[in-house]
């Protein structure tokens, strides 16, 4: 039986994009006959919702904080990177093979927008914390000389390896996120919801994911008593025109994306957009910010480079829904999502694992 391990250097608890990639990843290869170890060093990223992550686990995947030297001993070794962290400190690892997983923003900052990276040092730290700005300073410092000590490099964006040490080149594999998310049906409600054009918003706290834009768009099209739009959202805007759906379980968050209209999205800061293509495999159209790291997705995918321009899309695919016209655009999501379906992408890890 082949050992893996998955190394991470945040808290599972905060069930993002990172974190759920990792659960997905080893239960996956937990299903393949691999024996899995996920281990994690006890960091927890600011304004965390802890959940517990065994609930979302497979029962045979071992879970262990790293809170002293740890040893790793399996046959493949997939880290999370970031640099400082794993060192002689905090892993000794024999295992032949090891991979360096590039997630992170700080390592390749140009798939986001300027506005988040391109700014003076005492507003970096303010927007994205101390451990952000010495990671971004030092990958700029050294030009991925940590990264040379690993035999493969994965980035999950293709427009990563434009931004990677040419050095580095050939022992780096592009193999993006994956979802094995479905569109419910029914999408309707059964309730005077239905009479609405639902724009669902998942996870736009802060400046970095696009909050003011977001909260712009609700004064907009919530002054304009003619259209039967509503806003849904996951985070608390303390606005009367959104209904507030707190934190959604795992479970539920297909049914949610299937019942919306329209994803919006517009985060400046992204190295891929998980969010995008489990709202794609559910029907759900994304208007969304139009950043390197997106250009990656195809029609229904609307890249807005304004405010002008989220106002212009969500107007038009408002105008198709009135006048129903919109199963279309919804197959024609199901189609985009499909390209990253676990039945298409997880063939490639698989082959990376050598499982």
């Amino acid at each position: 039986m082949r050992e893996v391990a998955l190394i991470t250097h945040y808290d599972l608890s905060y069930f993002r994009g990172g974190e759920k990639f990792i659960i997905n990843l080893a239960n996956a290869l937990s299903e393949e006959g691999c024996a899995v170890k996920v281990y994690s060093l006890p960091l927890n990223r600011r304004n965390n919702r802890v959940v517990d992550v065994r609930r979302y686990l497979l029962k045979n995947v071992e879970y262990e904080y790293i809170k002293v030297r740890k040893k790793v001993e399996s046959d493949v070794s997939y880290y999370v990177y970031a640099p400082f962290v794993y060192n002689r400190f905090t892993i000794k690892d024999d295992s032949p093979l090891k991979v360096a997983g590039i997630h992170g923003f700080a390592i390749t900052p140009q798939l986001s927008h300027p506005e988040v990276w391109k700014i003076p040092p005492v507003k970096f730290i303010n927007i994205h914390g101390f451990k952000a700005f010495l990671a971004f300073h030092y990958n700029r410092v050294s030009k991925g000389r940590d990264l040379s000590s690993y035999d493969s490099i994965h980035i999950i964006n293709p427009f990563q390896s434009m931004f990677l040490p040419e050095k580095l080149s050939k022992k780096t594999i592009y193999i993006p996120l994956w979802t094995d998310y479905r569109r419910r049906l029914p999408t309707y409600t059964g309730t005077g919801e239905d009479e609405y054009f639902r724009i669902l918003i998942l996870g736009c706290s802060d400046f970095r994911k696009g909050y003011d834009i977001c909260k712009a768009l609700i004064n907009y099209f919530g002054g304009l008593r003619d259209l039967k739009i509503r806003f849904y959202s996951n985070v608390d805007f303390n606005d009367p025109r959104v209904v507030f759906l707190d934190f959604i379980e795992e479970g539920e968050l297909p049914r949610i994306l299937s019942q919306a209209n329209v994803l919006l999205h517009p985060s400046r800061l992204d190295t891929f957009g998980l969010v995008i293509i489990e709202s794609l495999t559910c029907g759900t159209p994304v208007v969304t910010s139009d950043i390197l790291a997106h250009r990656i997705f195809s029609h229904p995918v609307f890249l807005c480079s304004s405010l002008i321009d989220y106002i212009l899309r969500i107007s038009e695919l408002y105008e198709l829904w009135s006048i129903g016209e919109y199963e279309q655009i919804r197959r024609e999501a199901e189609s985009e999502g499909r390209r990253f379906s676990k039945e298409n992408v997880f063939p490639t890890y698989r082959r990376l694992f050598e499982c």
